[in-house]
């Protein structure tokens, strides 16, 4: 799917949700917050390089479909430097596992205005979540589970 098409349906559906019309159902794991000895670590030009990874899926029945959205960030820190990629994949709803390698054949490629979008959706979403609307719910994973 093209960033645009992704975008302008985004556009919609964050107009729908606020509307009350949307139910979505967020999956998150992230290593954020773990002790930095449990993390990964990488060396890159002889830095050692802590990492974090976030997966978040986003899903909801949108024109009587399911819709399937998952990000995945990749963040990696040394003192106050910090580095991220950002991935998307739109999978079929029944593939919900958090691994890139699995996701990898359904990458769609992001730019800017879509990231945007999608962050958002996340805000409308956690804020929905926050007051407890009924129309959001979240599960978090343990990323060691």
């Amino acid at each position: 799917m093209k960033p645009a098409v992704l975008t302008n349906t985004l556009d919609e559906m964050i107009s729908e949700t606020k509307k009350g019309r949307l139910d979505w159902q967020l999956e998150l794991q992230s290593t954020d917050g773990l002790a930095d000895s449990l993390k990964h670590h990488v060396s890159e030009d002889g830095i050692d390089w802590a990492v974090d990874e976030c997966f978040l899926s986003f899903f909801c029945k949108y024109h009587e479909k399911n819709w399937l959205l998952i990000t995945y960030e990749y963040i990696k820190t040394h003192g106050n430097k910090v580095r991220t990629s950002n991935l998307l994949f739109m999978p079929p709803s029944s593939i919900r596992y958090f691994d890139v390698g699995i996701l990898s054949p359904y990458i769609v490629q992001a730019d800017a205005v879509l990231l945007d979008r999608i962050h958002q959706l996340y805000t409308l979403l956690m804020e929905a979540h926050k007051n407890k609307d009924g129309h959001v719910s979240l599960k978090v994973h343990d990323p060691y589970e």
